[in-house]
């Protein structure tokens, strides 16, 4: 039992980083085997208490083995967050070995019990009935993993990334990508649990894919009667102020081309409407430069007699 210890012990702080392997958990389990049974021969204990000790010291070894696991992958995913691929990886990987650990431990567990592993062979060699009721229940599982093994593959999005997903008409920030599920957090905060095989066959709109920069539309409608060039010029001059704009004009048309692109969008019933193109880094300084140009545009027209267009109804008797 000391031996076992020591090598529990040499595992987990041999590499603070380094998840515990399978070869490690296995010699550990062995020995572990060995002493159980050095000690109920010693104490000429009933073999039922062995098995039960076996049991209880491999349940508790398998949680010892996920928790540090789970500590290394997360230490290791902290260190490396600015890489979105590598963490998104990583997080793959973690349920992965979490997975094969579970099972290994099932099946150990199962196999200590007096019984219990002829009657699952019986029952597995019982034939095709329960082969092909197995096979309609896991359907959605296995597509579910092969989901997210495409997910990993092909990274139509990653950790960190800014979603919307079409079918269901949400949207957010990729937090966690597991072996069943994705998982958005939206901009209320709230988790949205989306299967790995749903959003793998969907239409995902991805604001970080290949390039980060956003374009939002502003519209601003006035009367006919206000001056039209003045609005232009004053609606440009307020999107240039604010620090959350990008100006991606071509360094070789950014003699001719203006900075902020302004045009009248529709000739309205009653309004002249125009539209700016906003850009910004992501999608976050997109909606907060949007919030900030209704303040300031507002007050600016306000004070230079711009007139915002607004519906009449006119009542004749």
């Amino acid at each position: 039992m000391r031996t076992t210890v020591w090598k529990l012990t040499q595992t987990t702080t041999g590499s603070a980083d380094v998840p515990v392997s399978a070869e490690d958990a296995a010699e550990v389990t062995n020995d572990a085997i060995e002493s159980v049974q050095s000690i109920t021969s010693l104490l000429h204990l009933p073999t039922w208490v062995g098995r039960t000790i076996f049991i209880v010291l491999v349940v508790l070894i398998m949680l010892w083995l996920v928790k540090m696991i789970n500590k290394a992958f997360r230490r290791t995913m902290n260190a490396m967050q600015e890489n979105k691929q590598d963490t998104t990886l990583l997080s793959f990987a973690r349920y992965v070995v979490l997975a094969i650990l579970y099972f290994a431990g099932g099946v150990i567990v199962v196999s200590s019990i007096p019984g219990a592993t002829d009657s699952l062979n019986a029952l597995l060699a019982s034939g095709g009935i329960v082969a092909v009721v197995l096979g309609f229940a896991s359907q959605d599982a296995l597509s579910n993993v092969a989901g997210g093994i495409m997910i990993l593959t092909f990274k139509p999005f990653v950790i960190g990334d800014f979603v919307r997903y079409i079918d269901m008409g949400v949207s957010g920030t990729v937090e966690d990508i597991s072996l069943r599920h994705t998982t958005i957090r939206t901009p209320e905060n709230k988790r949205l649990i989306v299967p790995n095989g749903k959003i793998n066959e969907g239409v995902i709109e991805n604001a970080n894919y290949a390039d980060s920069r956003v374009c939002e539309f502003f519209n601003v409608s006035i009367t006919y009667e206000s001056d039209l060039e003045h609005a232009i010029h004053i609606l440009r001059e307020e999107v240039m102020k604010q620090p959350l704009h990008l100006d991606v004009r071509d360094p070789k048309t950014q003699a001719h081309d203006p900075e902020v692109q302004v045009e009248v969008l529709e000739l309205a019933d009653s309004a002249v409407v125009l539209r700016a193109w906003l850009w910004a880094s992501d999608l976050n300084n997109a909606m907060k430069l949007k919030f900030l140009l209704n303040r300031s545009v507002k007050t600016r027209f306000d004070a230079e007699g711009i007139e915002f267009a607004y519906p009449h109804i006119t009542i004749k008797k």
